[in-house]
């Protein structure tokens, strides 16, 4: 029930981004590029649409670069960094897969899985063997495409949760151009709705390096 066929391996598109944190709220115009697994290109644009910020990562180095304030920032593409850019507790390669348009799964027991028609929808029920996390899936029942997935752990409860809306025809196959991801726990909601998208089968890896231009200054993140 949950394809793996029809996602994109990358895109390019302009969305906008809503974040809303304890520590901040904002909006803002965004460039993404995103390849599987871990690959992120994030071009934050002024309302001319060009370039004010610039977070890019291959998956093991991450590159900030802020022209304003003329600082490149280098460093490892560890959560603490990631979190600088996009406010959530989740592996990069979580984060890319959301992008695309794909839930990623926890590591079921295919024994434990349950699912039931309730209402409009399939309700899909996934449990690890240890039965610490569980995820609960909603499927529409006329195309059979996710709209919400919650994932639960232990006695913290729910701790995720990404829906997907305004489902388009792209390319032959249905694309979530709404996408939100709350996170309870940290109290943390982040929006992301595509105006434009273009799918790729590749995409050059030179996108998600950065050169430091010359006379910045270069600041190393631990």
């Amino acid at each position: 029930m949950i394809r793996e066929e029809g996602i994109p391996s990358g895109l390019k598109g302009i969305a906008r981004l809503k974040v809303e944190s304890p520590d901040e709220k904002f909006s803002v115009k965004e460039l993404v590029v995103a390849k599987r697994p871990d690959c992120l290109r994030l071009e934050t644009l002024s309302p001319l649409g060009h370039p004010e910020f610039f977070a890019v990562t291959d998956g093991k180095e991450l590159f900030l670069f802020s022209p304003s304030e003329n600082k490149f920032y280098h460093g490892m593409a560890s959560p603490e960094n990631i979190s600088v850019f996009i406010p959530l507790n989740l592996k990069l390669e979580e984060i890319v897969s959301i992008l695309l348009g794909k839930v990623s799964l926890i590591d079921y027991d295919t024994d434990q899985a349950e699912c039931q028609v309730e209402g409009e929808f399939y309700v899909l029920r996934l449990f690890t063997k240890d039965g610490r996390l569980k995820q609960v899936l909603k499927i529409s029942l006329p195309g059979q495409k996710v709209v919400e997935s919650e994932t639960y752990e232990g006695e913290e409860g729910l701790i995720l949760t990404v829906k997907y809306g305004h489902y388009e025809s792209m390319e032959g196959e249905l694309f979530p151009k709404d996408i939100s991801i709350s996170m309870p726990h940290d109290k943390t909601k982040v929006n992301v709705r595509y105006k434009k998208i273009e799918f790729f089968s590749e995409i050059n890896s030179a996108e998600f390096r950065l050169i430091p231009p010359q006379g910045v200054e270069v600041v190393i993140l631990e």
